[in-house]
């Protein structure tokens, strides 16, 4: 535990303590937000991945997170509502297609989930994906998708704020006292 003695001789000395606690503790706020937050994201990406039925990895990436910094004491985790290529749902089916008919199934969230008049194709640009056709004729298609991740995310956005809470906690006064001695 530091100490501070504050009298009229060594007044420099202690506005320079100050500054040097200051700036220690603006280090273990963010140090300790930042190691909070992925807490979090690490939390929320186990958590989406078990809802969804998808790859925890994929649901990591799918979770951004924005650190804190120096001038910004604030961290934030967010997640798109753009809904997930039915691709992602382990989908199966004939492919190419060859005008068999059969349509496919995907593991969406809800259970077993069944498109009658699917089929998985890759694109020119190398995109793989879920298609259905629109009209009667052969063009155009368009790609299916599932649920967003963003749905979720809102979900169980309380447990994730406590687990950042109690990360941020946990780890505020490590980070003050290892600021203090390191710089």
């Amino acid at each position: 535990m530091a100490e501070l003695t504050l009298s009229l001789e060594n007044r420099d000395t202690v506005e320079a303590g100050l500054r040097s606690m200051e700036g220690a503790s603006v280090k273990a706020l963010v140090r300790a937000l930042n190691r909070g937050i992925r807490s979090a994201a690490t939390f929320m990406g186990r958590e989406i991945a078990k809802d969804m039925g998808l790859k925890v990895g994929d649901a990591k990436r799918m979770v951004a997170v924005r650190e804190a910094t120096w001038t910004r004491q604030e961290a934030r985790l967010s997640a798109s509502r753009k809904r997930i290529p039915l691709i992602d749902f382990k989908a199966r089916g004939p492919e190419p297609s060859r005008g068999k008919g059969r349509g496919l199934t995907s593991r969406l969230p809800g259970g077993r989930g069944r498109a009658e008049h699917a089929f998985i194709a890759t694109m020119p640009t190398g995109h793989r994906g879920v298609y259905a056709r629109s009209g009667r004729s052969r063009l155009p298609i368009h790609e299916k998708f599932g649920p967003s991740v963003g749905k979720v995310f809102e979900k169980i956005r309380p447990q994730g704020l406590q687990v950042a809470q109690d990360a941020f906690v946990k780890n505020f006064k490590h980070e003050f006292e290892y600021a203090k001695t390191n710089g």
